[in-house]
């Protein structure tokens, strides 16, 4: 089969043009865009919905108070509280899966924002925490010592050694950048609460405000 050359036939009237190739006997369309949706996009990621029972309504709920003014716009209602918030985001990533994502990639964004579950700098970061970071030792050096000074449980960040007495910031700081760096990227989970979840040990020992936690 010869091909004679390749042309866009372009149907008037505002209609969707459709690729094909001229060839001496017949038009041979070219292969469609394959669908892919935003569900399929988002293969491997952690989705909120995947949590189960009191864990999956916490999640919901603290996800709509991280970021509460930005998702009351995007779901139209600007009277929304946090139980009936949760309810309405979750409806609404639910509505969004099934969507072309290279067609919807204005949704797409809002799913990844709203829909997944986030690590914990994330988390701190829409609670307006800074994460320390290098050069900010000054920084480091107030934190570590409000931890020191309250007694902090030193085991909670992997220090070996549970009594302060000796222990100087000079031993323990750079295991405690080390402990931040692994950890402030888990994953948040509402349903972890109290000063054994990661979210608060991250809080008090990797963040500027740290200082003043106490």
């Amino acid at each position: 089969m010869n091909l004679v050359k390749p042309l866009i036939a372009s149907i008037s009237g505002g209609t969707l043009a459709t690729g094909a190739y001229l060839t001496r006997d017949h038009w041979m369309p070219l292969k469609e865009k394959e669908f892919k949706s935003i569900s399929d996009a988002l293969k491997g990621r952690t989705l909120i919905s995947s949590l189960k029972g009191d864990a999956l309504t916490k999640q919901w709920e603290a996800e709509f108070e991280s970021d509460k003014d930005a998702i009351k716009e995007l779901l139209g209602d600007s009277t929304l509280e946090k139980q009936q918030g949760g309810v309405k985001l979750s409806e609404w990533c639910a509505s969004k899966m099934s969507l072309d994502v290279n067609e919807n990639q204005s949704v797409f964004k809002n799913v990844e924002k709203y829909c997944l579950i986030r690590n914990v700098a994330s988390q701190l970061i829409r609670n307006k925490k800074t994460l320390l970071g290098a050069g900010q030792d000054t920084d480091w050096k107030s934190t570590y010592d409000k931890r020191k000074n309250t007694s902090a449980k030193r085991e909670d960040i992997g220090l070996t050694d549970s009594n302060w007495n000796g222990k100087t910031e000079t031993e323990d700081l750079p295991k405690v950048k080390s402990w931040c760096a692994s950890n402030s990227g888990g994953d948040f989970l509402a349903s972890q609460e109290g000063e054994n979840s990661l979210y608060t040990k991250v809080l008090k020992w990797c963040t500027k405000e740290g200082a003043t936690e106490n």
